[in-house]
């Protein structure tokens, strides 16, 4: 016979893996939208070529160091907002979604202007030639998305904060559809539309994310709870009170991203430096990871807002079993991704790689393939560490860690393994350099996730006491 304890035990991690698939699952089915967009860009653009797959590449790594930052203050406000809105502080929530679309929006016409100072600098960093023009002429168009994208990120984030997911998933299944159609008119050139080739998905990617943006407010407002904190708004004022609060979770919060994806960004630039085939075998890479990664990053989402919902309520005796269940989860589906990798690996590259004259490039993307399955887990764990600790608003120590497992180890390894490591395994040393970023980064995020689990917990018995 079970004792009651135990059972009792059993009965409450069943009802969180309930409540954290509830909250997940839409957002899961929103991410699936957004790797739909990324897959087919990669699926249609692989049938042009390795050149057109390794511009893109670079055009992505390039968006991606410098639009991470903002995603990054993006990511804090739903550990903001939800204690708010626990609370029923209305007013306070709404100038932390205003202050918000403040920062964004800023911080889009600063990475507009990045980018183009970046055009003069990409010609001397090492890369192929022939794909330098093809990557600016890209990075032109879309860098005219960012300004939607940012400020349809802080709604997104401001309205998941409330637990209000389904108009996310919409709107961006929505979205997605648009830009795959897109995606075949312009770059085929059928019907009135004109034949761009591979800069025809920049130009879908700018429409869909405008449309994303304008659906969001048109949808959101019409929502009873989002009204409820509109009314409250009397005044257009920017308070620097709430700048300050948004800015101190969001800048370490930030940085602790762009650590870990910058890492990953120039370990495009570091491949383009082995030739175009290895570019291409490590953007097929970058697509399998980042897929499951967006995945992931749903059960980060739900640690987050459930975690800094019951810190709110100081409900302390719940903190480790919301987070320990929401790490179960991500376990289980990394560990799956993994298996599905390894197994299908030769199946998988031969979607992205079409052109019989790029066989070159498919025996190498299936060894890293292998290497980059190896992480998976501990990606999955230490993403969603990041979320629980988000919710607890501990980013500092989490910022510290990524900086030091990304840039002290990962890229100095990359680094040397990618001079030492030549033959069968040349260009690998890129994707055993970032596991061991990876691995080192959940290990510690894991210690500190511990230690302060078990502070609060210590805090809360004494006062019982």
């Amino acid at each position: 016979m079970i004792s009651k304890k135990i059972k009792n035990k059993i009965e409450e991690h069943l009802s969180h893996l309930k409540k954290n698939f509830s909250l997940s699952t839409p957002i899961i089915i929103t991410q699936l939208g957004i790797i739909c967009i990324n897959l087919f860009d990669n699926l249609m653009v692989g049938k042009l070529g390795k050149k057109a797959l390794s511009a893109i590449s670079l055009a992505n790594s390039t968006i991606f160091i410098i639009v991470i930052f903002g995603l990054g203050i993006s990511s804090t406000i739903p550990s903001l907002i939800t204690p708010l809105d626990a609370k029923k502080k209305y007013n306070d929530g709404l100038k932390i979604l205003y202050h918000g679309l403040i920062i964004n929006f800023v911080l889009s016409i600063l990475m507009f202007g990045s980018i183009y100072i970046f055009f003069h600098i990409l010609p001397y960093i090492g890369q192929p030639k022939e794909i330098i023009n093809d990557t600016i002429s890209f990075l032109q168009v879309i860098s005219f998305s960012l300004i939607p994208w940012m400020v349809f990120e802080i709604l997104r984030k401001f309205s998941e904060g409330l637990y209000i997911i389904y108009p996310n998933l919409i709107i961006i299944w929505i979205s997605s559809m648009i830009n795959i159609i897109l995606n075949y008119l312009l770059i085929n050139g059928f019907l009135y539309f004109p034949k761009l080739g591979f800069i025809g998905v920049a130009y879908s990617t700018l429409i869909s994310r405008t449309v994303m943006l304008i659906a969001s407010i048109i949808t959101l407002y019409r929502y009873k709870k989002i009204k409820k904190y509109l009314s409250y708004f009397k005044s257009f004022v920017i308070n620097k009170e709430y700048i300050k609060k948004i800015l101190k979770i969001g800048i370490p919060s930030g940085l602790s991203i762009l650590f870990e994806m910058g890492a990953f960004s120039i370990s495009s630039f570091i491949s383009g430096k082995n030739g175009i085939n290895y570019l291409s075998a490590h953007q097929v890479i970058i697509n399998l990871i980042s897929s499951t990664f967006l995945i992931n990053t749903a059960f980060s989402i739900v640690a987050t807002v459930r975690i800094s919902h019951n810190f709110a309520l100081k409900r302390y005796k719940k903190l480790r079993e919301i987070g320990n269940s929401v790490i179960f989860i991500g376990l289980c589906f990394m560990s799956i991704c993994s298996i599905f990798f390894i197994i299908f690996k030769n199946d998988i590259t031969c979607l992205f790689i079409k052109n019989p004259k790029d066989y070159l490039v498919i025996p190498i993307a299936e060894k890293m393939i292998i290497i980059a399955s190896g992480f998976q887990i501990a990606d999955g764990i230490q993403g969603i560490i990041l979320g629980i600790l988000r919710g607890l608003k501990d980013v500092k120590i989490p910022m510290c860690i990524s900086f030091f497992s990304y840039w002290v180890i990962s890229i100095p390894t990359i680094l040397l393994l990618n001079i030492k490591l030549l033959g069968p395994w040349k260009g690998l040393g890129v994707w055993i350099g970032l596991s061991i970023g990876i691995i080192t980064s959940c290990i510690l995020l894991f210690i500190r996730y511990n230690f302060l689990i078990k502070k609060i917990t210590i805090k809360y018995k004494k006062k019982i006491i």
